[in-house]
Parts: structure tokens; sequence; C-alpha cells
């Protein structure tokens, strides 16, 4: 036995494989996770990402392809905000990235992100960037769902040291790794 976990949880290894990411909540069937720990495979101590309501729920995660960092999305369902985040994995100086309203194909995949973070990653290559797709800033009231600018295509430094960089319209982007 490694940890106890709730239910529903999620896990994912690292590239490298010494530790685990997991998600997990402490309310049956809710729809995100309230806790991500990054648990080492060789026994230590656990590492807690983000816990409880004050630092978000954790919607999705991902691992960078190096495995030296973890990106997740982080809702705080009382501010209506969606947003990503980015730590080191020893669970040191977690950065907030953007907050962003999801396109619906995001939505999807964050939805399901165990099934598509292998496939369809939001970190490039050299894990220095994410890509995402969706609307910039906060919720607003919308009647027909979509805002008046649509869906737009974001590259976000990973390190938090620059704005994002609009590329365009898009509901949906991942990186080529060819």
């Amino acid at each position: 036995k490694i940890i106890d976990v709730g239910s529903p949880s999620a896990f994912m290894w690292s590239p490298d494989g010494t530790q685990i990411a997991v998600a997990d909540q402490s309310v049956a069937r809710a729809p995100l996770f309230d806790r991500l720990m990054l648990v080492p495979v060789g026994g230590g101590p656990v590492t807690t990402l983000s816990s409880g309501l004050s630092s978000g729920e954790v919607w999705a995660f991902f691992w960078a392809p190096a495995g030296d960092k973890l990106a997740w999305v982080s809702v705080n369902s009382a501010e209506r905000k969606v947003e990503w985040v980015v730590s080191p994995s020893d669970g040191s100086d977690a950065k907030r990235l953007f907050i962003f309203q999801p396109s619906s194909e995001v939505f999807i995949m964050l939805s399901f992100f165990d099934q598509y973070a292998y496939s369809h990653s939001p970190w490039s290559p050299d894990g220095k960037f994410l890509v995402v797709a969706g609307t910039k800033g906060e919720a607003a009231r919308r009647s027909n769902g979509r805002t008046p600018t649509g869906d737009r295509i974001y590259i976000l430094d990973a390190e938090g040291n620059a704005e994002p960089r609009d590329l365009g319209a898009g509901v949906l982007a991942v990186w080529s790794w060819n």
C-alpha cells in the first residue's frame, strides 16, 4: 500500500516513473477533485500541491515531458474562475498562469483528462510552454454560450515569466511531437 485515497480518484505516472500524481475527492460523486498530491514510488513524504477549496478544486492535471513539473486546471466555483497552475515536481513555488473559460472541446478533454493526457498533452515537447484553447478571463454571463470574440488558442509560459500569447481563433490545439 502506497497511500489511502478518496473516491473518485485519478492517477498518473511521472514520465521518469519516480512519482505518481494522485487526485482524489473527499465527497463521493463530486465532479472535481479536492486534493492533488505527488507520491514518491520508492517511499518518502507525500507532497500536497492543492488541498481544499481555499486553493481551488482540481479538474485535470498533466505531467511535463521531463517529469519536472505538473500543470493542473484549478476551479474556484465561488469566484467562477478556471485557471492553469504549474508547480515543480518537488511541490515548491506553484505559479498561477492563466484564468480562462475552456472551449467546448477543451471542456470535454479536461473532463476526461486521464484518457487524453498522453495523446493530447498541453505541454510543449521541451516542457517550456502549454497550449490552451478558450476565452481569456473569468466567466461572464452569456446568453448563447459563446463570447463575441469566440474561442482563441493561447501559449502559456510554464515559468509564468511572460503574458499568455494569443495565437488566433481556435477550439483545440496540441503540440506536434514529430
